[in-house]
């Protein structure tokens, strides 16, 4: 039935599965009925299934790929959508997301691929505008008039292409930049407040590293080139709220002072050893985050607010080495004039492929994703802040301790007053702005780095 193909992963947990229909599988029609009733208890879903089914025949498919949900993570999510369309095998394929881009990019350049796929705002999503399945209609059919009042208004406009049409809709958004720490090993170095300024970070650092001499202060996976740009977006902000974006629309050049300090307070956060020693070499999942922070080899984690679904039972938390301890997190410190805040995007948006195969059952699952049961079980993972408004987690009890359960409304509140979006748009951008932050960590000149970087984006235009 399915075929899944998985790796390690953070953000996975356990919730309980849901019952399948007993009905007799029936060949789907057409997405045409909304279904904003399947939100409701899943015990009705087999009978709204059928309401929708055409009459009997064989049994459907549809193929799903994507770096989220987790394998824990479909294993609630395929037996209720199974449940609610019973005459539709969900067949779901998962990677890291780099792992998932490669596969994605040769699929789609080769007229494959999956029915749906899974899509981060921005460049990712700029990149597969053109074979993307135009989601307007679908939508307004399926949700219903006024939908769009449903959800977060910056999610939806990410999710457009160059004409102002949707070619993906939102799971959920997510915010950078995070610290997640081990509240456990705070407690027994004697760390009774987390870090507010840079000055009180390194403080806390220099504790951690007396205290725990085989142990990382901080873990960094700063190897992919997206999650080098996610902290310099974020780290911008305190130096020049907003102009990250004036560049990005080229009113201001990326060798704009702004940017010469803001890649200097990144290249000090080295020198002054915040991170572990070989940071640009290591993926942030799952090195950073299985292999260091959950075995306990680190402290503390750069993430995003995404991180907190890890802490659920099930979840990276309880691989063994950190049953017992307890989590918390707090917003990248203060180095800049500016205090810090959070950028936030959509962080798992839902596409469908033009060349799809099974596109009919393909806007069955679409649907389930954004706006019925899916929505919310995604939300109970904690994966991130569900882009629909009326939805929110229903798990908070499931967290151990008080400063576990803290995170959801701290990261919100966040997410509420962040500085602005996530990423960037174009792909080619984020390579040469991760690239340069990773040069400069090895030596090379800032401002030939940023040189490189407006070089880069002149070329774009």
């Amino acid at each position: 039935m399915k075929k899944m193909s998985l790796l390690l992963g953070g953000m996975v947990m356990a919730l309980s599965m849901t019952a399948c229909s007993s009905k007799a599988p029936e060949a789907p029609k057409t997405a045409e009925s909304p279904k904003t009733e399947q939100t409701s208890a899943q015990g009705n879903q087999g009978t709204e299934a059928e309401d929708k089914s055409g009459s009997g025949g064989e049994k459907q498919k549809v193929v799903y790929w994507s770096w989220q949900p987790t394998d824990k993570q479909i294993a609630v999510l395929e037996p209720a959508f199974e449940a609610a369309y019973p005459d539709i095998d969900l067949e779901y394929w998962r990677g890291e997301l780099p792992d998932y881009q490669k596969k994605l990019q040769v699929a789609i350049a080769s007229g494959e691929g999956p029915d749906l796929m899974g899509m981060q705002t921005g460049a990712m999503l700029n990149q597969y505008s053109k074979f993307l399945e135009p989601l307007d209609p679908i939508a307004d059919e399926a949700f219903g008039a006024g939908w769009e009042d449903g959800y977060l208004e910056n999610a939806l406009n990410e999710c457009k292409n160059a004409d102002g049409s949707y070619v993906a809709l939102p799971v959920n958004v997510s915010a950078q930049q995070f610290v997640m720490y081990n509240k456990t090993l705070f407690d027994e170095a004697g760390i009774t407040k987390t870090p507010e300024t840079y000055e009180e970070w390194k403080e806390t650092v220099e504790i951690l590293r007396a205290k725990y001499p085989d142990i990382v202060p901080v873990v960094y996976g700063a190897k992919e080139a997206d999650k080098c740009v996610d902290m310099f977006n974020a780290l911008s902000q305190q130096f020049g709220p907003g102009k990250f974006y004036e560049a990005e629309q080229g009113t201001i050049p990326w060798t704009d002072q702004v940017f010469v300090d803001t890649m200097t307070a990144w290249k000090q956060m080295f020198d002054d050893k915040i991170f572990q020693d070989g940071a640009i070499g290591l993926q942030m999942y799952p090195d950073a985050s299985i292999k260091y922070f959950f075995d306990r080899k680190a402290v503390m984690f750069m993430t995003g607010s995404w991180q907190t679904g890890a802490l659920q039972e099930g979840g990276p938390k309880y691989n063994g080495a950190t049953n017992n301890d307890e989590f918390g997190m707090f917003i990248l410190p203060q180095i800049g004039p500016s205090e810090p805040k959070a950028v936030v995007s959509t962080d798992i948006a839902v596409a469908i492929n033009k060349d799809a195969k099974n596109k009919e059952a393909a806007k069955l699952l679409l649907d389930f994703m954004i706006h019925g049961e899916g929505n919310q079980i995604m939300a109970d993972q904690l994966s991130g802040t569900s882009a629909k408004k009326d939805v929110s987690p229903r798990t908070l009890d499931n967290f151990k301790s008080e400063s576990e359960r803290a995170i959801v409304p701290y990261t919100t509140e966040k997410i509420q007053e962040s500085a602005g979006k996530r990423f960037l748009n174009d792909k080619e951008l984020v390579n040469a702005l991760g690239v340069a932050m990773q040069d400069v960590v090895t030596g090379k000149d800032i401002n030939k780095a940023l040189a490189e970087v407006q070089s880069a984006y002149e070329k774009l235009k």
